[in-house]
């Protein structure tokens, strides 16, 4: 029993920095993909695009999978078809593919992410310990894959290259979960609109969506719009704009390490609620301060850091074992149509009122993600449909 949770751990820890990487990989190539299939705007949003697309589809449908199939056998197909669009990467040089190889890779990285999120309270006597290790471990590939993919950015035989270590590495990780005892879920005869009516019914569903879609909002607001605002409105270069993203994101890297035992003691709503407080503050008061506060804003991505790993566990409180996995994947796709509709609105937003009044809508979002968990604690103490 040790040694197949020592080999799950190692799995798990493979398999997010894998996927990490993986995803990463789409931001830094995007530039290349503008001029190589020589695209306009509006095609190069769509890669972008049909990556929600692929996260609505596989978290949705996926969500609901995961409550019925083995677990082996659920994360063996999804790392599948995972694999199959790494390859098509590998071996084929066109935009139409590309954007429908796109749309799976990225959707089933986030639905292999969230399984390991929903596994791991099954597997690990602390799970708000490994979650956020797991996740830690996972920012780790995403800044590698930034950091060395960027410097071999300039080629499509880089692209090439880097997706088919990628798929190597996925292939043993394919491996090491043959190797594996997993817990399988309870059979169920729900069937996939019955199983989605019930998480609706739960009291508690409302508030958890918008905990997801404010989260969404406001840490995704800031990856695509902290270096516009910081060059175009506070007069900072682009690459000294783009440093303090790095240094948010590093802090959420690193605190996600030093902050996943503390979780673990003070539970997963507890911990929540400080740190969503902590954010709310250091976000409000730095964009406040525009030029002064950009440190306060990237300090914030400390206290970010446990938030979207904790928050999987905590939908997982209020649901049964048997509705977990579709709960969990009806509220992230639920959130990703917060991230379509902000980042369809947004530009219009910041050319109407400017840069200054537009950016607080992310410190509002995660102020009132802070008070939909507090409102959580008041009113429900973590009960389960």
């Amino acid at each position: 029993m040790k040694k197949n949770k020592v080999f799950a751990a190692v799995f798990c820890m493979l398999l997010m920095i894998f996927t990490g990487a993986s995803d990463a990989l789409r931001g830094v190539f995007l530039p290349l993909f503008r001029d190589h299939f020589a695209l306009s705007q509006s095609q190069a949003s769509r890669i972008i695009m049909m990556s929600y697309v692929g996260n609505l589809i596989f978290l949705l449908v996926g969500g609901y999978l995961a409550d019925r199939l083995p677990r082996k056998r659920f994360i063996a197909g999804v790392m599948l078809l995972w694999m199959g669009a790494l390859a098509t990467y590998v071996f084929t040089d066109n935009y139409i593919v590309l954007i429908f190889a796109i749309m799976f890779s990225l959707g089933a990285s986030t639905m292999l992410s969230t399984t390991v999120n929903l596994i791991t309270p099954a597997l690990f006597a602390a799970p708000a310990f490994f979650v956020n290790i797991f996740n830690f471990i996972q920012g780790i590939g995403i800044t590698g894959s930034q950091n060395i993919g960027g410097r071999f950015s300039s080629k499509m035989s880089s692209w090439h290259a880097a997706n088919a270590i990628i798929l190597v590495c996925a292939a043993v990780c394919l491996i090491l979960l043959f190797t594996l005892k997993l817990p399988d879920p309870e059979p169920q005869s729900r069937g996939v609109i019955e199983s989605y009516k019930m998480v609706l019914k739960n009291p508690a569903c409302k508030y958890l969506v918008l905990i997801c879609g404010c989260y969404f909002i406001a840490e995704h607001g800031l990856q695509n719009w902290l270096t516009s605002y910081g060059s175009q409105y506070l007069g900072f270069t682009v690459s000294r704009s783009a440093m303090f993203l790095s240094i948010f994101f590093g802090a959420m890297t690193v605190g996600r390490l030093i902050l996943a035992q503390p979780v673990e003691k003070m539970g997963v709503l507890r911990s929540l609620i400080v740190c969503g407080v902590v954010a709310s503050v250091l976000y409000t008061v730095g964009m406040a301060m525009e030029r002064k506060g950009i440190y306060l804003i990237c300090a914030a991505g400390f206290a970010f850091s446990i938030l979207y790993p904790t928050i999987v566990l905590l939908i997982c409180e209020f649901y049964d074992s048997s509705l977990a996995g579709a709960a969990t994947g009806f509220m992230i796709a639920v959130s990703t149509l917060f991230d379509i509709g902000f980042n369809a609105f947004f530009g219009s937003f910041v050319s109407a009122v400017g840069y200054r009044i537009a950016m607080f809508v992310l410190p509002i979002a995660t102020i009132v993600m802070t008070a939909m968990l507090i409102t959580l604690h008041i009113k429900f103490r973590a009960k389960k449909a």
